[in-house]
């Protein structure tokens, strides 16, 4: 597969596709993707802002912005809270139309992806423990997918919650997006009790597949998330109860 990145204002683009055509057709439905909320907020500033859902009877609303407008309904947050996995969203469906067959988009952290091989998606949390040792496996029966990721403590995005990563799975990018911000808004105080918060409102929401929570040495996960792996190739067990102590999942994680 070869890579394109691109980047525009707050959009930073990676797309991994089977040819430079089709990569570059993620690359221009990104684009238009953006001029489509560009607009948007030109009539609806308060579209940008607004950290409850919003709707819009009556009005014939642009791809993008009906993606962003049903995701943040779905997990209960404002729309712009899945704006970058809505992008991405966007993007893929532009390769595929395009004809890709295998494709990934990031953008910034989030992913939406198809195809009919195996993907492997890293989990960045910080500084805990599991931070770049721990990868989701998803098969192509478990594809298309968005797989986004949502944190108090890294990137640029506004969460009130303390989680190092919250990571969700869903069929759409901008889904996952956006319950993925909802879901790391529970994650706070004891550790615990913070993850099992997290657990729960990760059920409540429609349309996610699985999640998982890594905060203050605890992991916790629910509902249908691909295969859990160490990134050196090992397979992670989901050690009942959950959320579970790192020690339950593979021993001491500080070591080697």
């Amino acid at each position: 597969m070869i890579s394109l990145r691109w980047s525009y204002r707050e959009t930073n683009l990676l797309v991994r596709a089977d040819s430079h055509e089709v990569a570059r057709a993620a690359v221009r439905a990104a684009f238009r993707a953006r001029r489509e909320v560009e607009r948007f907020l030109l009539v609806h500033p308060e579209f940008r802002y607004s950290l409850e859902p919003l709707s819009f009877p009556g009005e014939e609303l642009p791809r993008t912005v009906e993606l962003m407008v049903r995701s943040g309904e779905a997990a209960g947050v404002g729309p712009f809270a899945s704006v970058a996995g809505a992008i991405a969203q966007r993007a893929l469906e532009g390769a595929r139309e395009a004809g890709g067959v295998n494709v990934v988009v990031e953008n910034g952290g989030d992913i939406a992806l198809d195809g009919r091989r195996e993907f492997s998606v890293g989990i960045f949390a910080g500084d805990h423990p599991l931070s770049g040792r721990m990868a989701l496996v998803l098969t192509p029966g478990e594809l298309p997918a968005g797989v986004c990721t949502s944190s108090g403590k890294v990137g640029p995005s506004l969460s009130f919650g303390w989680a190092e990563a919250v990571t969700v799975v869903s069929d759409e990018a901008s889904l996952s997006d956006a319950a993925a911000t909802s879901i790391s808004n529970e994650v706070r105080g004891e550790a615990e009790e913070a993850v099992g918060r997290g657990l729960e409102r990760a059920r409540e929401i429609p349309g996610v597949r699985g999640c998982l929570i890594l905060y203050g040495g605890r992991v916790g996960a629910v509902g249908r998330l691909p295969r859990l792996c160490l990134v050196e190739g090992k397979e992670l067990r989901r050690p009942p109860p959950w959320p579970s102590p790192l020690e339950e999942w593979f021993g001491n994680p500080g070591s080697g």
